[in-house]
């Protein structure tokens, strides 16, 4: 049986473009962009002559012309005619031989691919800059269909092109030397919402002035002497010394937020100590980073890119990439190789983000950064410091690692949302404390820095936008309280409860120790409710009869009690939160660093701050509450929370002006955890009907629950076709086969580990007829089995299934999957390919059989197919898959 893996979308990454350059002489080269990598490559120009709204853009594993990825842009577009999409070549000759060749596919026509043409011996009066001119070339007509584009005969049109511009300019309009530096594709077709997707990029006659090469293949070597480090003296005051980050000499707990634009002063006051740029960084921006004593993560010049004045002393890290994968590492080890031969700073670290291949990335670079969504989907949030501790296995052992820490919606569930709305905004849901505890698990895992991913810059100009920068700003605070025992403390016991409600976790300095405690409960990456525990009690051994113990928190550094027993010391942590800090020691200086600390943070308004973001969150709570109770669907219990939360928040506001911080913040504190009920509540009471909140994108937020209701009637009203899915009764291989099942099963040397997979159909307990889908991995050697597996040991992919923009999906099966997986946190996982991996439903272990339904949009015209992956070793069994299909509502004159 002989089947191919259905590929997991990527997102956004810094990772090279995969553009192969091969030249057969000075004149005579091709480039090519397959657009394989997650880095867009493709940018809309400031010369559009219409507003634009960016509605996506992305890289999907969704629909390409060839391999599995291409560029997809979703736009609303107002009045105008030019709508300039811009890829980089650097600096290419207009030669007989070069011509341009790009792949696309739109839901509206006319789009147009061109050139831009620079004549460098030509200067336009009005910028200063050389005269430029666009070549043009074929026009898109097959709408909805691939359809190559290409500029013929550029040489000709540049002649013409010549012509046209000296009845404009004056005969002096010189084309010798005359280079294309842009290829556009003129995006514009009429005024509204515009949908296209680009792909296999060709060059024929390429060669590119600046440096010989394609611009995205690689970074290109030059003189030591003249390269990045500029001025440099050798050695980088950032470095890495063993599992630590050193900037001059001490431990450094990076703070790491993706620039998008935004003042770095103001960045700064959210906490932020180091800036994570999409290019290499600008003179400006470095001088600006020097001002305000920042730090940036960048990705290399080009080796020919003179060196600015101030050389690149702010530069902590070269970026080598994110979200890298197996098939990036060729092209990243290139550029580490390069990176770090032009580099006078030969100790500057190179940090990657992986996905995968760890063991050879965390040889490339110096430090690793792990990404994955945590928030809205079913990975377990109490998963999240295992499978960062699994990360860190599966790497080279004491390399220092950053943890990503979430506060957005991805761009695929923010893509189902619009489609269930009907392209009607839904506002983000942003929980400080669920920001908190996410971070909480990446300092109990031991990572030395954390990164604050963004698809947009962060703003105050909404409530949602707002809220978010300000949880964002609270937990860069606690960070910068705990840093010391962060950036320089190591691992040392861990303690878990046996029903896995509690983790305890230490890092210890030379005379202290930080416990690190989180609470956990299920579905807390959905909607967090109140802290499991009210009390909690921990007993921990070598604790000296001198030492004293003190809850650490933005509000009061507060000594609590140890009693001393024969089996260790007991510490008793009453009203605990979801995470808490405790420090133990007798350093007096260590002391002094918290005290000093939380008043710098008091003097920044940390408890008003807290306090302000619990007031605004209980109006919005009260508004949602609101609309349910409108829809039809209130919580009983929900006018008590919010009385006493109003109370608490009334009582707090007069703390506050009183300057009792510490009351104010407690009862903050006790305010907080009466509208986490209500949120949790009425989540609660909404997913019931679900066998897992996995089942449908409406309930991944407590701001969706609205929508969630509004879309169950309008589902509720309409009526399911019959099924769709081929073969999914599981009854007969060769059915499966022909009706187009696949499978993948990864080598040993794929998975880096003695791992054997099967597949069959088994006649033991299906769930009805004879037989059921069986998926088994093992190890060969147990003495040898994996502790962690980077990716799935083995995929099915159901038969596809034409689906239309507009439609409802309902995916509907059974699962059993009679234990936990070993080395993998995720169990089966069942995913569609409408909304990726990420959305998928995550089952770890059953009780016999297990429905499981997901509901999904189509936000276009194409396949559906289901992916099936046992991400560990163990196995599971599915049965009775069924696909029907609801048709949207006809559009009906007004």
């Amino acid at each position: 049986m002989t089947m191919r893996i259905c590929p997991v979308r990527c997102r956004q990454g810094l990772t090279v473009a995969a553009v192969v350059l091969s030249l057969a002489g000075a004149a005579a080269g091709q480039l090519r962009d397959s657009f394989e990598t997650p880095d867009l490559t493709w940018q809309i120009s400031k010369e559009a002559d219409c507003g634009v709204r960016i509605l996506a853009h992305d890289r999907p594993y969704r629909d390409a012309h060839s391999g599995q990825a291409s560029e997809r842009f979703r736009l609303t577009v107002g009045q105008g005619t030019f709508l300039p999409l811009v890829h980089s070549v650097g600096r290419a000759p207009v030669i007989q031989e070069f011509r341009p060749r790009l792949f696309v596919k739109a839901d509206r026509p006319s789009l147009q691919l061109m050139a831009r043409v620079v004549f460098p011996r030509n200067v336009d009066k009005g910028s200063g800059q050389p005269i430029t001119s666009l070549l043009r070339g074929d026009t898109y007509t097959d709408v909805g269909q691939w359809q190559q584009l290409s500029i013929r005969d550029a040489y000709r049109l540049l002649e013409q092109e010549t012509r046209h511009l000296r009845t404009q300019f004056g005969s002096d309009i010189d084309a010798r030397e005359a280079y294309v530096d842009l290829i556009v594709l003129n995006a514009y077709s009429a005024p509204g919402n515009i949908e296209l997707w680009i792909d296999d990029l060709e060059i024929d006659g390429y060669v590119n002035l600046d440096s010989g090469v394609g611009p995205q293949a690689a970074r290109h070597g030059g003189d030591a002497g003249s390269g990045v480090g500029g001025a440099g003296t050798g050695t980088s005051s950032a470095t890495v010394s063993g599992s630590l980050i050193m900037v001059h000499g001490r431990p450094f707990l990076p703070r790491v937020v993706q620039y998008h634009g935004e003042p770095l002063e103001w960045l700064k006051s959210l906490g932020f100590n180091t800036i994570k740029l999409s290019s290499s960084p600008s003179p400006a921006e470095l001088k600006e980073a020097q001002r305000l004593e920042l730090w940036l993560i960048a990705p290399p010049p080009y080796g020919d890119q003179p060196a600015p004045d101030m050389g690149y002393e702010r530069v902590m890290a070269w970026s080598l990439g994110a979200r890298l994968a197996d098939r990036d590492l060729l092209g990243t080890r290139e550029l580490a190789a390069e990176t770090r031969a032009i580099d006078p700073q030969r100790d500057r670290p190179l940090i990657a983000g992986a996905d995968a291949a760890l063991s050879q990335y965390s040889r490339l670079a110096n430090m690793l950064l792990f990404e994955r969504p945590s928030l809205g989907n079913s990975r377990e949030l109490s998963d999240e410091r295992q499978w960062l501790l699994s990360r860190s296995r599966l790497a080279r052992p004491g390399i220092p690692e950053l943890a990503a820490v979430e506060t957005q919606r991805t761009l695929l569930l923010n893509e189902q949302l619009l489609l269930f709305s009907r392209g009607a905004p839904v506002d983000e849901d942003v929980d400080p404390e669920q920001v908190r505890l996410e971070a909480f698990h990446a300092i109990s895992a031991g990572m030395r820095g954390f990164f604050f991913p963004s698809e947009q810059p962060l703003a105050i100009d909404t409530a949602s936008r707002a809220l978010r920068t300000d949880a964002i700003r609270l937990v860069n605070m606690e960070l910068k309280l705990l840093e010391p025992w962060i950036a320089g403390g190591q691992m040392a016991e861990e303690m878990a409860a046996a029903d896995g409600s509690l983790q305890v976790s230490t890092l210890t300095t030379d005379r202290s120790r930080l416990l690190i405690l989180t609470q956990h409960a299920a579905a807390q990456q959905f909607v967090l409710g109140p802290p499991p525990r009210k009390s909690v009690s921990v007993v921990v051994p070598g604790v000296s009869a001198s030492d004293r113990a003190y809850v650490v928190s933005l509000a009061d550094i507060q000594p609590i009690r140890i009693t001393h027993t024969s089996s260790g010391s007991r510490i008793v942590l009453e009203d605990a939160p979801h995470a808490a800090a405790i420090v133990i020691t007798q350093d007096q200086l260590a002391i002094n660093h918290l005290y000093r600390t939380l008043d710098e943070l008091n003097k920044d308004g940390a408890v008003r701050l807290k306090y302000d973001v619990a007031r605004r969150r209980l109006g919005h709570a009260v508004e949602i509450d609101r609309k349910l109770s409108e829809l039809g669907h209130p919580l009983a219990s929900a006018v008590a929370s919010i009385q006493e939360a109003q109370t608490d928040l009334q009582q707090a506001a007069r703390l506050l002006e009183s300057n009792d911080q510490k009351r104010c913040f407690e009862l903050t504190t006790k305010a907080e955890r009466a509208i986490a009920r209500i949120r949790r509540g009425h989540w609660e009471q909404t997913v019931a009907a679900f066998p897992t909140p996995a089942a449908s994108p409406c309930v991944a937020q407590f701001t969706t629950l609205p929508l969630h209701w509004v879309a169950a009637d309008r589902i509720r009203k309409g009526q399911w076709g019959v099924n769709v899915q081929a073969a999914g009764d599981m009854e007969s291989l060769d059915q499966m086969l022909k009706a187009g099942w696949q499978q993948q099963r990864l080598t040993a040397e794929d998975i880096g580990a003695a791992v054997a997979t099967d597949v069959t159909l088994s006649l033991t307990d299906p769930h009805s007829g004879r037989s059921a889908l069986r998926l088994q991995a093992w190890a060969t050697d147990t003495r040898k089995a994996p502790q962690a597996l980077e990716r799935p040991p083995i995929w099915v992919t159901s038969s596809p299934i034409p689906v239309r923009q507009g439609q409802v999906v309902r995916i509907h099966g059974f699962a059993n999957v009679p234990k936990r997986l070993g080395a993998s946190t995720d169990g089966l996982l069942i995913f569609d390919s409408l909304s990726g991996s990420d959305l998928g439903d995550r089952i770890r272990a059953t009780q016999g059989w297990r429905a499981f339904t997901l509901y999904r949009a189509v936000p276009q015209n194409g396949n559906l197919t289901i992916t099936f992956a046992l991400t560990g070793l163990g196995e599971a069994s599915l049965d009775d898959l069924a696909v029907s299909v609801l048709e949207p509502e006809p559009i009906r004159p007004r």
